[in-house]
Formats: structure tokens, C-alpha cells, sequence
């Protein structure tokens, strides 16, 4: 396990008072409130002027690399967490591990656009419909901003407008059967969906109704690469709360204090286990 302090890398230094640095009954003889307070005058300066002590330095929370035993500077983490969920490797970017913050992008954002490619770029919606309950957006979601674009867009759908942000279908929800939209979403879908037809809508004025079902056609449409781009994209998000926990709390692993503390415990235990063994 890595080796965190949670304690804070500068502390404050404490303030006592005069009777403090010496025995109390001393402190109340004159030689003694003479030492005590020449004591005190070493110790931080005092701003008289206000009659209260000079701030400190800011704290800071650190970790210990379990690999090299140098000091990682945390600095925020909430901060540095929920930089991570909206771009994975960002907070490990703010707190100037560029090279693990680099990779971790580069790794999580590649992994999520394959899926979504795989997938035909319909893979990743969100819908609490009932019967159409897209679960799987909840680890999708994890891969941050990159996801947000499916909230949007199934809101919108099922708003007033009755129509994505984006009319292009980028990330909205399939339709089901019975489904009422915008006229204008209707049309795009026909004219740029070969799996939709004009007459698949019912024409219920102001708007349209769809009569089939869209997921199935997507099914069809995209096979095994509709489950596997799923799954790719599903492993991005999950992988992501690994990274927001990196910038939390640290890298994990081992330190090296731990290393040697658990060599030395199996050392010391080796003799006893073989001398049990050795007994008829």
C-alpha cells in the first residue's frame, strides 16, 4: 500500500504561553518570566501590531512514490479528482505528473473513441425509459466530459422540443416504439438513417410518431460490434475511477519501508515453519 500522509508536510508551530517553556512554579518568580520571555522572543516572531502570530506557511498533503520514495505533491485533491472524471489525466496534469497524467489520457480517451467507433457512435446514450434502461451508461459516464453529450441530447429528446441538440442523432437515445418527435428530427432521420423510412412515422401534427423500434435496428445494423464497443467504452469509465482515486489519494503500491518490513517478517517466520514441518 502506498505510504500517504495525511498529515500536512509543513505544521504550524505551536503557540504557548510564557508558563509553557518552564515548570509553573518557576514561572511565577521574576527570573523566571525574565527566561520565559526571552524564551518566547527565539520562537516566531509576533506581529505587535495586531497582537496575534504571524500566519504560517500553507499546508500541504503529500504522498510517497512506492517506487522511487519521492515525495508526489497532492496538492488539492478534491480538486485534483474532479479534474480527473471531467478529462482522465487532468489532475494528475495539475499536480505535475505529467508524464503519468499524459499517458492516462492518452490511454482512456483512445480506449472510449475505439468503443464509440466500434459502435458506430450509437453506443453511448443515456435512457431511463422504461423498458429501455441504458445501465451501462452509469460506467460510460465515468470517462467525464467526453460523455456529457448523451445527457444533453436525452434530455432534450424527451423535452419539450421533442428533438436532440444535435439533429444528427450524436449520442441520443433510440427510439421506441409509439415515440412522438419533432417533424424536423423526423425528417433528418429519413433522409440520413438507410434504416428509416419516411413512413415509419405517423404524422400526428405539430409533431411525428414513430411506430418501430430503433434499437433493434441497430442491433441488426451493427451485430457483435454493438456489445463489444459497449464494452469498450464501459472499460474506459471504469478505468477512469482508478485514475480520479490516483488523484486523490496517490499512486498505489508498496513502499519501500513496507518492502522491507514484509521481508523481514517472512525471514524471521521461515525458520519456525521449517522446523514445524521438520516434526514427525
Amino acid at each position: 500500500m502506498v505510504t500517504r500522509l495525511p498529515s500536512r508536510w509543513y505544521r504550524p508551530p505551536e503557540i504557548r504561553s510564557v508558563g509553557s517553556f518552564l515548570p509553573v512554579w518557576r514561572s511565577l518568580t521574576l527570573p523566571g518570566l525574565i527566561e520565559g520571555i526571552k524564551a518566547s522572543r527565539r520562537r516566531e516572531p509576533r506581529n505587535h501590531s495586531v497582537g496575534i502570530q504571524n500566519d504560517p506557511k500553507p499546508s500541504r498533503i503529500v504522498a510517497i512514490s512506492p517506487d522511487d520514495g519521492s515525495v508526489i505533491d497532492l496538492r488539492n485533491p478534491a480538486v485534483a479528482a474532479a479534474l480527473s472524471w471531467a478529462v482522465p489525466g487532468l489532475g494528475q496534469l495539475y499536480q505535475g505528473r505529467t508524464v503519468k497524467g499524459s499517458l492516462f489520457m492518452a490511454a482512456i480517451l483512445t480506449t472510449f473513441v475505439f468503443g464509440l467507433w466500434l459502435g458506430g457512435g450509437k453506443v453511448v446514450y443515456a435512457s431511463w425509459k422504461p423498458g429501455d434502461t441504458r445501465w451501462a451508461f452509469v460506467c460510460q459516464a465515468g470517462a467525464g466530459l467526453v460523455a456529457l453529450p448523451a445527457v444533453l441530447q436525452s434530455a432534450q429528446l424527451l423535452g419539450p422540443g421533442r428533438q436532440p441538440l444535435l439533429l444528427g442523432g450524436f449520442m441520443a437515445p433510440p427510439l421506441v416504439p409509439g415515440q412522438y418527435v419533432s417533424r424536423a428530427y423526423a425528417d433528418r432521420l429519413a433522409r440520413h438513417d438507410p434504416d428509416i423510412r419516411p413512413d415509419d412515422f405517423f404524422d400526428k401534427p405539430p409533431l411525428k410518431q414513430y411506430r418501430r423500434d430503433q434499437l433493434a435496428q441497430w442491433h441488426r445494423q451493427l451485430g457483435k460490434f454493438f456489445e463489444i464497443g459497449t464494452l469498450y467504452t464501459m472499460l474506459a469509465g471504469m478505468l477512469n475511477l482508478l485514475v480520479i482515486y490516483d488523484a486523490w489519494a496517490g499512486p498505489l503500491g508498496l513502499s519501500e519501508e513496507e518492502k522491507k518490513r514484509r521481508a523481514a517478517d517472512s525471514a524471521a517466520a521461515a525458520p519456525a515453519e521449517a522446523a514445524t514441518e521438520s516434526k514427525p
